[in-house]
């Protein structure tokens, strides 16, 4: 399982370069950078210092190797990954199907059948469709339990085993109009099994479906789809336990695996969507939001080795504002462009030495200020990780 996350991998750390591929996700302190023409607009004999003049250089120099790399950049990731960093957790776990009792419908179009004659065996005849997992299955679950009335007034026929149109048998209740209607029990041709309310011929209301395979879905109905709120369990014990709309997860739910990942949080259309909670099996832990399953917006992220990044995100990686901070003390608090340090950025150490500047590619890179611990700064221009030179 995994999440697509390609910040997800070990990073080795290169000081002098500042390389620090490896970064990633807690509750940030938003890292708000002032743009400089505000500051000018609002006093006109604005003095400008030599922090200023070193972000409006980074912002020109982002603008064009951005705009240099773009092309190339889009061309790159859409022929392969970025470096295989990741597990895609989040990706792989979304894996639920939907109920769907409508794959096993007897009608494929929306127009209702009309039965002018039911055909009613003897049950002697009737077939064996069971499988070796619906078996087991309803053996460990039994019968399925009532638990409301059905909230409807219409009368209704209680009938023995009837052989319908695809060769399904059902056994409960009909209306007047030979329409399944009330509770009853339906065995399909390929072993999958449903015991619950219908209305008008269709499942509606509670119900629980063991499909052949041995998957299970309980819970509410419309229509021939899930639709309210109800569980779903997969053979291999992964399960969603949440709202539903038009078989699809929809609203709030909770997602579980095996191997103890989990995710409790907002869906939209069978996708996560708004705000959610993921944490893995070894304890990583990503708390924000999502936009059709992946890791966008803001969020916070944490590593189980206590690293921690605050901030922005896009298409599952670091890109925006974002801090990140590590458990020696050393902190990065500016701007990130595809998983990587971009743009403006301050890094420190915990012995008090910082680096105010420039950023691309995730390496310092153009004009930059060093401080000592002591304090002392002094203006550098750095490329691809290395000072160049310091400027007199």
């Amino acid at each position: 399982m995994g999440l697509n996350c390609s910040c997800l991998r070990n990073s080795t750390t290169d000081e002098k370069q500042l390389r620090l591929d490896g970064e990633r996700v807690l509750q940030m302190e938003s890292v708000k950078l002032k743009p400089l023409q505000q500051d000018l607009k609002t006093n006109s004999n604005a003095i400008l210092t030599l922090e200023d003049i070193v972000k409006l250089q980074c912002v020109l120099r982002g603008y064009l190797d951005r705009r240099t790399i773009r092309k190339v950049y889009n061309f790159k990731n859409s022929q392969q990954s970025n470096d295989n960093r990741s597990t895609d957790l989040l990706k792989d776990s979304n894996s639920f199907s939907s109920p769907n009792l409508a794959k096993h419908s007897i009608n494929n179009s929306s127009e209702p059948i009309i039965r002018l004659t039911i055909k009613e065996i003897a049950e002697s005849q009737v077939p064996d469709y069971s499988t070796n997992a619906t078996r087991l299955i309803l053996s460990r679950l039994g019968p399925f339990k009532i638990t409301e009335e059905f909230p409807d007034n219409e009368p209704r026929t209680k009938r023995g085993p009837v052989e319908l149109e695809n060769q399904a048998i059902y056994i409960g209740e009909w209306n007047k109009d030979n329409q399944r209607h009330g509770f009853g029990i339906q065995i399909w041709s390929d072993g999958s099994r449903y015991e619950g309310y219908w209305k008008n011929d269709q499942a509606h209301f509670k119900g629980r479906i063991i499909h052949a395979d041995g998957e299970i879905y309980e819970g509410d109905w419309k229509n021939d789809k899930s639709h309210g709120v109800g569980i779903y369990i997969h053979t291999d014990g992964a399960r969603y336990e949440g709202t539903w709309s038009n078989d699809l997860q929809d609203g709030y739910g909770i997602e579980t695996w095996p191997d103890g990942a989990r995710y409790q949080g907002d869906y939209k259309n069978g996708n996560k969507e708004g705000k959610g909670k993921f944490v893995w099996a070894d304890g990583s832990m990503y708390d924000g939001e999502f936009h059709n399953n992946d890791i966008e917006g803001v969020g916070v992220y944490t590593w189980n080795d206590g690293r921690k990044y605050v901030g922005e995100w896009a298409n599952n990686k670091m890109q925006g504002i974002g801090t990140f901070t590590w458990n020696d003390g050393r902190i990065y608090k500016g701007g990130y462009f595809d998983d990587k340090k971009q743009g403006y950025g301050i890094f420190e150490w915990p012995d008090g030495r910082k680096y105010e500047g420039c950023w691309f590619n995730g390496k310092q890179h153009g004009k930059g200020i060093y401080y000592t611990a002591n304090g002392a700064g002094r203006e550098g221009e750095w490329k691809d990780g290395q000072r160049i030179k310091w400027c007199e």
